[in-house]
Protein backbone atom coordinates (compact mmCIF):
# COMPACT_ATOMS: atom_id res chain seq x y z
CA UNK A 1 0.00 0.00 0.00
CA UNK A 2 1.56 3.55 -0.99
CA UNK A 3 1.27 5.91 1.54
CA UNK A 4 2.75 8.69 -1.22
CA UNK A 5 1.14 12.06 -1.30
CA UNK A 6 0.11 13.21 -4.83
CA UNK A 7 2.96 15.94 -4.29
CA UNK A 8 5.21 13.43 -5.53
CA UNK A 9 6.23 14.24 -8.90
CA UNK A 10 9.19 11.50 -9.46
CA UNK A 11 9.07 9.24 -6.41
CA UNK A 12 11.77 6.28 -6.15
CA UNK A 13 13.08 4.22 -3.82
CA UNK A 14 16.15 5.73 -1.73
CA UNK A 15 19.08 3.50 -3.29
CA UNK A 16 22.97 4.47 -2.17
CA UNK A 17 24.25 3.09 -5.92
CA UNK A 18 21.52 4.66 -7.54
CA UNK A 19 22.02 8.18 -5.57
CA UNK A 20 25.36 8.75 -4.31
CA UNK A 21 26.41 12.30 -5.31
CA UNK A 22 23.33 13.85 -5.84
CA UNK A 23 22.32 16.65 -3.45
CA UNK A 24 18.26 16.69 -2.60
CA UNK A 25 16.38 20.39 -2.12
CA UNK A 26 13.94 20.54 0.73
CA UNK A 27 11.59 23.34 -0.07
CA UNK A 28 11.42 26.44 1.77
CA UNK A 29 7.41 26.33 1.39
CA UNK A 30 4.37 24.29 0.47
CA UNK A 31 3.62 25.11 -3.09
CA UNK A 32 4.56 21.85 -3.61
CA UNK A 33 1.24 20.66 -1.83
CA UNK A 34 -0.84 23.28 -4.14
CA UNK A 35 -2.34 20.50 -6.07
CA UNK A 36 -2.97 18.13 -3.23
CA UNK A 37 -6.73 17.33 -2.17
CA UNK A 38 -6.44 14.80 0.65
CA UNK A 39 -3.25 13.80 2.78
CA UNK A 40 -2.71 10.66 4.85
CA UNK A 41 -2.41 11.00 8.74
CA UNK A 42 -0.74 9.72 11.36
CA UNK A 43 -1.94 8.09 14.40
CA UNK A 44 -0.17 11.35 17.03
CA UNK A 45 -2.05 14.00 14.91
CA UNK A 46 -5.55 12.60 14.28
CA UNK A 47 -7.26 14.22 17.15
CA UNK A 48 -5.49 17.89 16.16
CA UNK A 49 -6.27 17.27 12.41
CA UNK A 50 -9.95 16.74 13.45
CA UNK A 51 -9.67 20.56 14.48
CA UNK A 52 -8.73 22.25 11.06
CA UNK A 53 -9.94 19.30 8.10
CA UNK A 54 -12.73 16.84 7.66
CA UNK A 55 -11.21 13.93 8.55
CA UNK A 56 -12.01 10.54 7.00
CA UNK A 57 -10.96 6.51 6.37
CA UNK A 58 -10.28 4.94 3.26
CA UNK A 59 -10.64 1.49 2.36
CA UNK A 60 -8.48 -0.24 -0.32
CA UNK A 61 -7.25 -3.97 -0.63
CA UNK A 62 -7.91 -4.75 2.85
CA UNK A 63 -5.87 -2.06 4.14
CA UNK A 64 -7.55 0.94 5.87
CA UNK A 65 -6.27 4.00 6.79
CA UNK A 66 -7.01 8.18 7.63
CA UNK A 67 -6.76 10.98 6.08
CA UNK A 68 -7.22 14.60 5.66
CA UNK A 69 -9.25 16.60 3.44
CA UNK A 70 -7.46 19.87 2.29
CA UNK A 71 -8.54 20.45 -1.13
CA UNK A 72 -10.88 20.14 -4.38
CA UNK A 73 -10.46 20.32 -7.63
CA UNK A 74 -6.89 20.40 -7.57
CA UNK A 75 -6.69 23.08 -5.18
CA UNK A 76 -5.47 23.10 -1.75
CA UNK A 77 -7.87 25.42 -0.12
CA UNK A 78 -5.10 25.85 3.05
CA UNK A 79 -2.50 27.34 0.78
CA UNK A 80 -2.32 30.88 0.78
CA UNK A 81 -0.84 32.60 -2.68
CA UNK A 82 3.01 32.46 -1.38
CA UNK A 83 2.97 28.67 -0.55
CA UNK A 84 2.28 29.21 3.39
CA UNK A 85 -0.21 26.85 5.31
CA UNK A 86 -3.13 29.01 6.36
CA UNK A 87 -4.01 26.72 9.95
CA UNK A 88 -1.12 25.70 12.81
CA UNK A 89 -1.65 22.08 12.01
CA UNK A 90 -0.08 20.74 8.94
CA UNK A 91 -0.10 17.12 8.30
CA UNK A 92 3.19 15.36 9.27
CA UNK A 93 3.85 13.76 5.93
CA UNK A 94 3.97 16.94 4.37
CA UNK A 95 6.68 18.11 6.80
CA UNK A 96 8.61 15.57 5.16
CA UNK A 97 8.65 16.17 1.55
CA UNK A 98 11.11 15.22 -0.64
CA UNK A 99 11.09 11.96 1.50
CA UNK A 100 8.45 10.12 2.19
CA UNK A 101 7.59 6.28 3.01
CA UNK A 102 6.04 3.15 1.12
CA UNK A 103 4.91 0.13 3.26
CA UNK A 104 6.60 -2.77 1.70
CA UNK A 105 5.01 -5.43 4.44
CA UNK A 106 3.15 -5.18 7.96
CA UNK A 107 5.58 -2.68 9.99
CA UNK A 108 8.64 -2.46 7.37
CA UNK A 109 8.68 0.59 5.45
CA UNK A 110 11.45 1.54 2.31
CA UNK A 111 12.04 5.10 2.18
CA UNK A 112 11.46 6.92 -0.60
CA UNK A 113 12.51 10.54 -2.15
CA UNK A 114 10.97 12.82 -4.68
CA UNK A 115 13.44 12.86 -7.76
CA UNK A 116 12.06 16.34 -8.91
CA UNK A 117 13.42 18.20 -5.98
CA UNK A 118 17.33 17.04 -6.96
CA UNK A 119 19.61 20.18 -6.64
CA UNK A 120 23.09 20.98 -6.76
CA UNK A 121 22.18 23.34 -4.22
CA UNK A 122 21.03 20.29 -2.22
CA UNK A 123 22.07 18.28 0.47
CA UNK A 124 24.44 15.26 0.00
CA UNK A 125 22.73 11.69 0.71
CA UNK A 126 25.05 9.61 0.52
CA UNK A 127 29.30 10.67 0.31
CA UNK A 128 31.65 9.38 -2.33
CA UNK A 129 32.07 5.46 -1.01
CA UNK A 130 28.12 5.33 -0.99
CA UNK A 131 27.81 5.79 2.83
CA UNK A 132 24.83 7.64 4.40
CA UNK A 133 25.93 11.58 5.13
CA UNK A 134 24.94 12.70 8.56
CA UNK A 135 22.32 14.70 6.99
CA UNK A 136 20.66 11.10 5.69
CA UNK A 137 21.08 9.24 8.79
CA UNK A 138 18.96 12.12 10.84
CA UNK A 139 16.33 11.91 8.08
CA UNK A 140 16.02 8.27 8.10
CA UNK A 141 15.84 8.33 12.02
CA UNK A 142 12.81 11.19 11.78
CA UNK A 143 11.76 8.74 9.64
CA UNK A 144 11.47 5.48 11.27
CA UNK A 145 9.80 7.63 14.05
CA UNK A 146 7.06 8.55 11.51
CA UNK A 147 7.25 4.86 10.37
CA UNK A 148 5.59 3.99 13.74
CA UNK A 149 3.47 6.70 14.05
CA UNK A 150 1.70 5.31 10.34
CA UNK A 151 1.80 2.03 11.28
CA UNK A 152 -0.39 2.79 14.79
CA UNK A 153 -2.96 4.75 12.35
CA UNK A 154 -2.78 1.71 10.41
CA UNK A 155 -3.41 -0.44 13.45
CA UNK A 156 -6.22 1.66 15.16
CA UNK A 157 -8.08 2.19 11.69
CA UNK A 158 -8.11 -1.64 10.84
CA UNK A 159 -9.38 -2.24 14.59
CA UNK A 160 -12.56 -0.02 14.48
CA UNK A 161 -13.28 -0.64 10.82
CA UNK A 162 -13.50 -4.71 12.34
CA UNK A 163 -15.23 -3.36 15.13
CA UNK A 164 -18.13 -2.08 12.90
CA UNK A 165 -17.34 1.56 14.40
CA UNK A 166 -16.99 2.67 11.25
CA UNK A 167 -20.14 3.29 8.69
CA UNK A 168 -19.58 3.86 4.79
CA UNK A 169 -20.20 6.73 3.05
CA UNK A 170 -20.72 8.59 -0.40
CA UNK A 171 -20.39 11.80 0.03
CA UNK A 172 -21.22 14.95 -1.89
CA UNK A 173 -20.55 18.67 -0.67
CA UNK A 174 -20.59 21.53 -2.60
CA UNK A 175 -18.07 24.67 -1.56
CA UNK A 176 -17.68 27.60 -2.96
CA UNK A 177 -14.82 26.77 -4.92
CA UNK A 178 -16.16 23.72 -6.12
CA UNK A 179 -18.04 20.28 -5.80
CA UNK A 180 -16.92 17.58 -3.81
CA UNK A 181 -17.54 13.83 -4.08
CA UNK A 182 -16.32 11.09 -2.11
CA UNK A 183 -17.36 7.54 -2.77
CA UNK A 184 -16.62 4.29 -0.45
CA UNK A 185 -15.35 6.28 2.30
CA UNK A 186 -15.92 5.71 5.95
CA UNK A 187 -16.23 7.75 9.39
CA UNK A 188 -17.38 7.11 13.00
CA UNK A 189 -20.76 5.27 13.07
CA UNK A 190 -22.33 7.97 15.78
CA UNK A 191 -25.51 5.54 15.83
CA UNK A 192 -23.39 2.44 16.70
CA UNK A 193 -20.90 4.09 19.42
CA UNK A 194 -24.23 5.26 21.73
CA UNK A 195 -25.08 1.75 21.94
CA UNK A 196 -22.40 -0.18 22.94
CA UNK A 197 -21.73 -2.05 26.40
CA UNK A 198 -20.09 -0.51 29.42
CA UNK A 199 -16.83 -2.42 28.85
CA UNK A 200 -16.53 -1.75 25.28
CA UNK A 201 -16.79 1.81 26.17
CA UNK A 202 -14.59 1.19 28.68
CA UNK A 203 -11.91 -0.34 26.46
CA UNK A 204 -11.84 2.54 23.82
CA UNK A 205 -11.70 5.22 26.49
CA UNK A 206 -8.75 3.59 28.09
CA UNK A 207 -6.76 3.31 24.49
CA UNK A 208 -8.10 7.18 23.46
CA UNK A 209 -9.97 5.23 20.44
CA UNK A 210 -13.84 6.89 21.82
CA UNK A 211 -12.47 10.67 22.00
CA UNK A 212 -10.75 10.06 18.47
CA UNK A 213 -14.23 8.43 16.93
CA UNK A 214 -16.41 11.20 18.02
CA UNK A 215 -13.40 13.82 16.83
CA UNK A 216 -13.50 12.65 13.29
CA UNK A 217 -17.24 12.84 12.91
CA UNK A 218 -17.68 15.68 14.00
CA UNK A 219 -14.98 16.94 11.76
CA UNK A 220 -17.09 16.79 8.79
CA UNK A 221 -18.06 19.98 9.94
CA UNK A 222 -15.24 21.17 8.72
CA UNK A 223 -16.06 21.47 5.19
CA UNK A 224 -17.53 25.22 5.91
CA UNK A 225 -13.69 26.17 6.10
CA UNK A 226 -13.64 25.94 2.43
CA UNK A 227 -15.99 28.61 2.43
CA UNK A 228 -14.32 30.88 4.54
CA UNK A 229 -10.30 30.39 3.87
Amino acid sequence: MRLLMTAFKKPVLLESALHRGIRIYKPENYEFMRNVEIVPLVYSELLSATMYYPVMFGYQDGYVFPFAVVGVNKRNIYLTEEGDWKVKVIPKLCQYYPFGLIKEKEEEYLVVIDEACISDVGEELFDSEGKETEYLSRIKKELTDLAKDLNEAEKFSLEVFQSGYLKSLNLEVETKVGKIQFKNVWMANAEVLSTLQPEKLYYLNSRAYLLILYAQYLSMRNFVLFDLL
